[in-house]
């Protein structure tokens, strides 16, 4: 029996969920595995917490962006808490099993079960940076979460806070778009004001995108010069963009290529402070709503270390 040990966390929210783990049990047959279901929403947080402190070594996300924001979170929570096992010694890996499956858009292999056996049989990972957010809980309370992919402010919160209620039995597409149109129709620029470490920007927005990956949204590449290892944030303003304006430049945006508009402009930050010029505004996480501005980002290079055989990704190294 290989001897690694490896903890999987899978959505259990999806209707696959129990053939998957049958599929994990056939994949992984010959290692040590343990498999933990999802119950509600943030329990992905706690088990990977749980299996790294338990003494796991890879630790992998199994549903969509969501879910491997919740692994990622309680994976470090885990490496805060455990000794002798550090952050640098374990590894994230990740199958897609999910509506929007955003962030393995990254990544040069299939996010499969089989890719997955493949990755760490030949010993292949990525260090990869990821992002950092200090914001204002729901609550009202202070709030402290990382994540991988994408963030953004403004009505990227809104159509967070809609596709969470909508149903999604017509698939992923209809219902990101149907939530874009929804809120283009409701939601204005509201006035903000933007501090990175080479400039200060007070103007009103529709969006405010910080972005470690390229695309968010089932597919849309907002952040067509975003590297999830070159130490730095991607940022993209929206400014006085309309509904007509998405619709001219969706050909664009879902090719991942630079958006032609006096009203959106490209830059590149290591951190970064979003205050909000009149109410605070909301915020979206890898697909998911978590508070309100005030906030301040910061990007952690080469953080985590991600099982992935791509090829132009540029550090792999033979240790697990």
């Amino acid at each position: 029996m290989n001897s690694l040990k490896i903890a999987f966390i899978v959505n259990g929210a999806k209707k696959k969920a129990n053939a998957t783990m049958k599929e994990i049990r056939h994949v992984f047959s010959g290692y040590s595995i343990d498999i933990f279901l999802t119950r509600f929403s943030g329990h992905a947080i706690a088990l990977a917490a749980s299996a790294v402190s338990g003494g796991a070594q890879v630790i992998v996300s199994v549903g969509g962006d969501g879910t491997l924001n919740e692994v990622l979170n309680g994976f470090l929570q885990g490496c805060e808490n455990t000794l002798p096992l550090r952050r640098q010694d374990l590894f994230l890996g990740i199958v897609a099993m999910g509506t929007g499956n955003d962030f393995v858009r990254n990544l040069e292999n299939k996010a499969t079960l089989p890719e997955l056996k493949r990755c760490i049989d030949a010993k292949l990972y990525q260090k990869t940076d990821i992002g950092m957010a200090e914001f204002t809980a729901p609550d009202s309370t202070p709030g402290v979460r990382y994540f991988l992919n994408i963030a953004d402010i403004g009505i990227g919160g809104v159509i967070a806070e809609k596709i969470s209620r909508y149903s999604r039995r017509l698939g992923a597409t209809v219902t990101y778009q149907s939530a874009i149109f929804s809120a283009f129709m409701t939601y204005s620029p509201q006035p903000i004001s933007v501090q990175t470490d080479t400039e200060q920007v007070r103007s009103n927005m529709m969006g405010l995108v910080i972005a470690n990956g390229k695309h968010f949204g089932n597919g849309l590449g907002i952040a067509p010069f975003g590297e999830i290892n070159d130490g730095f944030f991607d940022v993209v303003m929206l400014k006085n963009i309309t509904l007509f304006d998405y619709l001219l430049q969706m050909n664009n945006v879902k090719k991942c290529k630079p958006i032609r508009h006096p009203e959106v402009s490209y830059s590149k930050t290591q951190s970064l402070t979003a205050q909000s010029l009149s109410a605070p505004l909301p915020i979206d996480m890898d697909g998911e709503f978590i508070g309100y501005t005030p906030v301040h980002f910061s990007v952690l290079p080469l953080w985590i270390n991600i099982l992935t055989a791509g090829e132009r990704l540029v550090e792999r190294r033979a240790v697990i």
